[in-house]
């Protein structure tokens, strides 16, 4: 066939092309190559449908009369430059219809030569590729939303990015806007390609005052009633298309703001109906961003920024070179509150704790908090000294009125630990500084405060060293029994006596109960260690029992966290009933704290003691959470008033205080015991106020069994 056109001169060859075109169901446009224009002077009829033009109109137009306002002009001058070089190419550009419709338009240039060996003519086949192009163009979207979203992950900025990526590469001259629905079901503009924010929200609120349709698909506005401030933006009408997640719930809209009078084809309604899963997905992509950051970043327990958070965001200040302090706050008595009632109930005591905290601690730009541990919380601040001051009394306040807490209101006190934190140490060493702190203030009485002391941490390798050898300790049974007497201040008699546990290791030699004790609970060893205790006392009283010798009661300490445990009545009967010692000879003493701390649980407690004849004693009365309505209701026998309270007995308003307690004793048909008694002023100061009993080196030092045997044997 070529053969045969290149024999046909130039009017021959121009009607066989012409002839050849009109059997195409494509567009094809024929070109003059030698007119510096390079017109166009034939078409069929698939090229006048393609363009919207009569063919008549469209002799003498160039391929650059279908150019507009978004055709790029370096295409155009490539298809001008194989023009003129009479090269064959293949390009797609973006042209105009008559009407002003955008469509994408595939273009194959063939020049032909004629006769003369010349390229007279180029065929030019054109076909609307406005589809396929748009779905290009959605995965080019697609593909850069996703690498946004490993980038930042911001809702913000990926709805930002589609409608500016829309904006700028859509074949119609538009503005568009993404709605999203808010928690109260309002919609909010919350992304906007060109058009700013505040515009977007005022055309929503415009009065619509022509033509709405809707559907379930869309809905489209024609004709704007826009204000003269908006007309500035050519706007003509608004086709916004519904969000859904695939459950079918509303996620909002992506609208886009038409700034012409074509309305929308079928092309366009359909790269809309695509593009709106791909802005789905993104919200959901995000949303599970959010909750991944939440698992990561939230104590999902409390709600409140966990460990994590605080972590890395302490890391942001510190290579800012901001400098502070850490606080790691513990509340005195969640230990036993998560013993009593359970984890949740914990939980809900931290919550609480940062709920009263949270109203001082949001007015201070430079705070921030998370938790530490199931029962600490940590915060950091950029405070001076005279300002941290304020600060922690801020904090102490919190504890003022009680906590709800399982249908009771429980007072509490809290611990905190300080240390300083900047760029010359690590923020694990900070951390770590700050819980040695804490460690220290946790084993002191009521709310305190301890900054970190560098011979603290020797106090902290000492209760690792006996952590470590109490395990031994207990199972070689290296615990022995001391037992103080006490005594009657009138008469001089022995009434009874407190057992004192006491330890040689031989590792660490002796060990002080204030050491041992404290680590024995900690540690989970408390109830073995109170076990020990009680059997060999009730070893002691069986024997002298056995051989009808004298006895008097022996009263031994329980810890806390023995007393509240739920087997404990039960152990404490079934130890006792295996020696057969009488109930009369054998005592308990609680501490004041525990008594308050659930009163309903320690009335139940005590009660149930007393019915199988154990009295009961509360100790180191006046130091802890002091109630003295709950002590009338509670069947006691005993108050031991707190050796601090005997060591200023000389000062004239302690004096009164000691005398009160005494009083209060007799008052509710209990006797009052002086623990301490180290010196005659204060036994004589007892005797005259009417103490009936005391305890003290005045009086005995704890002593041993076999002193103790000959102490009772001594007695007539």
């Amino acid at each position: 066939m070529f053969d045969k056109i290149k024999s046909l001169t130039k009017e021959k060859l121009f009607r066989f092309l012409c002839s050849i075109s009109d059997q195409y169901q494509t567009g094809v446009a024929m070109i003059n190559l030698e007119h510096p224009d390079y017109p166009i002077v034939y078409t069929n009829k698939a090229f006048s449908i393609l363009t919207g033009y009569e063919e008549h109109e469209l002799i003498g137009k160039t391929i650059s009369s279908f150019n507009g306002i978004k055709t790029d002009a370096e295409i155009d001058m490539e298809i001008r430059y194989h023009f003129s070089t009479k090269s064959p190419f293949e390009l797609n550009i973006l042209h105009y219809q008559k009407d002003g419709s955008a469509f994408w338009n595939s273009i194959t240039c063939q020049p032909i030569q004629g006769d003369d060996g010349e390229r007279t003519f180029a065929i030019v086949h054109c076909k609307d590729i406005t589809e396929q192009m748009l779905s290009k163009m959605l995965s080019k979207l697609e593909h850069e939303v996703y690498l946004e979203l490993e980038k930042s992950g911001e809702l913000n900025t990926i709805l930002q990015l589609i409608t500016e990526k829309v904006e700028k590469y859509y074949i119609r001259d538009i503005y568009c806007a993404i709605h999203v629905l808010q928690p109260d079901y309002q919609l909010k503009a919350l992304a906007s390609g060109s058009l700013p924010l505040a515009v977007i929200d005022s055309i929503n609120d415009i009065e619509i005052s022509t033509v709405t349709a809707y559907n379930q698909s869309a809905v489209y506005i024609k004709n704007l009633a826009l204000s003269d401030s908006f007309k500035k933006y050519n706007l003509t009408s608004c086709w916004s298309k519904p969000i859904f997640n695939k459950e079918k719930q509303l996620l909002g809209y992506f609208s886009i703001y038409i700034k012409d009078y074509f309305e929308l084809k079928s092309a366009d309604l359909e790269f809309l109906k695509k593009l709106s899963p791909i802005i789905a997905l993104s919200m959901k992509y995000v949303e599970q961003q959010q909750e991944l950051k939440q698992l990561a970043y939230i104590d999902m327990s409390t709600g409140i920024p966990n460990f994590n958070y605080f972590h890395n965001t302490l890391t942001q200040w510190v290579e800012k070179n901001i400098e502070g302090s850490i606080l790691l706050i513990q509340p005195s008595e969640y230990s036993s509150i998560v013993d009593l009632y359970g984890r949740k109930i914990g939980d809900e005591l931290i919550r609480q704790l940062i709920n009263r905290i949270e109203p001082f601690i949001n007015n201070k730009n430079q705070v921030i908090y998370g938790r530490f541990s199931n029962s600490s919380f940590i915060l950091a601040v950029t405070l001076p000294e005279y300002e941290l001051d304020q600060f922690i009394s801020q904090l102490l306040q919190v504890t003022a009125a009680p906590i709800p807490i399982a249908n009771r209101e429980i007072f509490i006190t809290l611990k905190i630990g300080i240390s300083p934190f900047d760029n010359t140490m690590s923020i694990d060493e900070s951390v770590r500084r700050a819980d040695t702190a804490l460690t220290k203030a946790r084993y002191q009485k009521g709310a305190v405060v301890s900054f970190f002391e560098a011979e603290t941490d020797g106090e902290i390798q000492r209760e690792l060293d006996i952590l470590n050898q109490l395990r031994f300790g207990i199972q070689n049974e290296e615990f022995t029994v001391h037992l103080q007497p006490k005594v009657n201040l009138m008469t001089a008699e022995i009434e009874g006596f407190e057992a004192l546990a006491r330890w040689y290791s031989p590792v660490l030699g002796n060990v002080s109960p204030a050491e041992f004790i404290k680590v024995a609970e900690q540690a989970g060893k408390i109830r073995e260690l109170d076990n020990i205790i009680l059997k060999k006392v009730l070893q002691f009283q069986n024997e002298r029992q056995m051989k009808g010798l004298k006895m008097v009661p022996i009263a031994v300490n329980i810890s806390p966290v023995h007393f509240y445990h739920e087997s404990f009545v039960n152990d404490f009967i079934t130890l006792v009933n295996q020696y057969n010692v009488s109930s009369q000879f054998i005592k308990i003493e609680v501490t004041e704290s525990v008594e308050l701390f659930d009163f309903q649980k320690a009335k139940e407690i005590l009660l149930e003691l007393k019915q199988f004849g154990y009295e009961s004693s509360i100790d180191d009365f006046g130091v802890g959470f002091s109630s003295l309505s709950y002590l009338q209701q509670l069947p006691f026998s005993e108050i031991k008033i707190d050796r601090s309270f005997i060591n200023d007995i000389n000062d004239s308003g302690m004096y009164a205080v000691v005398q009160t307690i005494v009083q209060l004793a007799s008052n509710l048909n209990m006797h009052a015991v002086a623990e301490g008694i180290e010196t005659l002023e204060q036994f004589v100061l007892l005797q005259k106020m009417g103490c009936r009993t005391g305890q003290g080196y005045y009086f005995h030092k704890p002593m041993s069994f076999e002193d103790t045997k000959k102490l009772l044997n001594s007695i007539k």
